[in-house]
């Protein structure tokens, strides 16, 4: 737990930083009300996550399941309670994060009353945060106005800056519009060149309309414009927003990958060179090395098993947008679509895998200037690598 505490915000979301934070904040701005209004302020979970405060210093974290029955991978959010608040490896309580399990188990603790003392705004994030593959501060944002439906949640969870979003909204809004063009294409309106304020600025209308389509994909609504682009390439309106979510999210996650892309590499060539194995290695008995070189071995499995799955998402998605842009063929994207759901739930955990795995390797050696570390460090690293890497990724086809 440590180890993926210390690794990112990908698979694991600690919400107790922000949480001792915001109460020091308004503890203090009420005292302040106190001496110069000379009354207290009745709402101390102001900006906070939750209202309950036990939800407050929880750990969530995703985990992973295939199930061959029905051909699909499964991601389920849990909430890590520590006993001890100051050293998370000293245990706690996990449990399940959907609300219908978690009312439960806080009404046992004695956190709440009875089941149906949840407010409606916890039960509201902890659906958003069960229904997403990943934690990673982005996504959290796009469903922010989901989560804030009856009050405002601190811009400290959020933890992204304007020009991140700004960055990372352009290359998705890019491909948005050229889809959004190529379903108008019987119209001839180039609708990349409205939205971005190109030729034909005279047609004001035109522009509006095509900037209001694009501007609701990316907010994922279910308006009359979106679900005729999904009518257009023969799938299930009524699945209109999750389609136009995870299609969002794949794009997303390539974009995470190439912003990761240079680390990952240093990474898998840290992995299969000497350094690799402990610095000490004069000093261990023969099994001992027989066991790094085993688990090295299985780490290195494990990881090109990750990075294929990644790369094959965004292949298929490459080739298949491709193939629709340059030559009017559909078919492929059409698949793409109606598996993004699917993939978008693995191609997320797959470089959340990734992500922690990479920062957990940045951390240890800093970023390979470290030529080699001892056994006692490099054990506990080859254990989280194979913990977190052991899973069968699913590509939808």
């Amino acid at each position: 737990m440590k180890m993926l505490l210390r690794s990112g915000r990908f698979l694991c979301f600690d919400c107790r930083g922000p949480y001792h934070d915001l109460k020091q904040r308004n503890a203090e701005e009420d005292d302040k009300t106190m001496v110069d209004d000379g009354f207290k302020r009745q709402s101390p979970s102001r900006g906070m996550l939750f209202d309950l405060s036990t939800l407050n210093l929880g750990i969530f974290f995703k985990e992973v399941s295939y199930s061959d029955e029905q051909d699909e991978v499964f991601v389920s959010t849990r909430v890590y309670f520590p006993y001890n608040d100051e050293d998370v490896g000293q245990g706690g309580e996990s449990t399940s994060a959907e609300p219908e399990t978690i009312i439960r188990v806080l009404a046992k603790r004695g956190a709440i009353k009875d089941t149906s003392a949840l407010s409606t705004h916890d039960q509201r994030v902890l659906e958003v945060l069960s229904q997403l593959p990943t934690f990673d501060p982005f996504l959290l944002l796009s469903q922010r106005r989901e989560m804030e439906g009856d009050r405002k949640i601190s811009a400290k969870y959020f933890d992204i800056t304007e020009d991140d979003w700004v960055m990372i909204r352009r290359p998705v809004m890019e491909k948005i519009s050229l889809l959004v063009s190529k379903a108008n294409r019987d119209h001839e309106v180039d609708v990349f060149e409205q939205y971005m304020g190109g030729e034909d600025e005279d047609d004001e209308t035109r522009r509006l309309m095509t900037s209001a389509v694009i501007d609701s994909i990316w907010r994922g609504e279910a308006t009359q414009g979106c679900r005729q682009l999904i009518r257009s390439f023969k799938l299930d309106e009524d699945k209109t927003t999750e389609i136009l979510f995870a299609w969002k999210g794949i794009n997303y996650y390539e974009f995470q990958y190439k912003k990761y892309q240079q680390q990952f590499y240093d990474f898998f060539k840290w992995l299969g060179g000497a350094g690799s194995m402990p610095k000490d290695h004069k000093t261990l008995q023969s099994s001992q090395i027989d066991r790094f070189e085993y688990r090295r071995e299985r780490a290195r499995k494990l990881i090109r098993a990750t990075h294929a799955t990644v790369m094959q998402i965004i292949a298929d998605y490459n080739s298949s947008f491709e193939r629709l842009v340059d030559e009017d063929s559909p078919r492929e994207f059409q698949l793409f679509l109606s598996n993004a759901p699917k993939n978008f739930l693995t191609v997320g955990l797959a470089i959340g895998v990734l992500a922690h795995t990479t920062t957990a390797w940045v951390q240890m050696t800093q970023s390979g200037k470290k030529p080699s570390v001892k056994s006692t460090e490099l054990e506990p690293f080859y254990d989280f690598i194979i913990a977190v890497n052991g899973q069968d990724f699913y590509v939808a086809r």
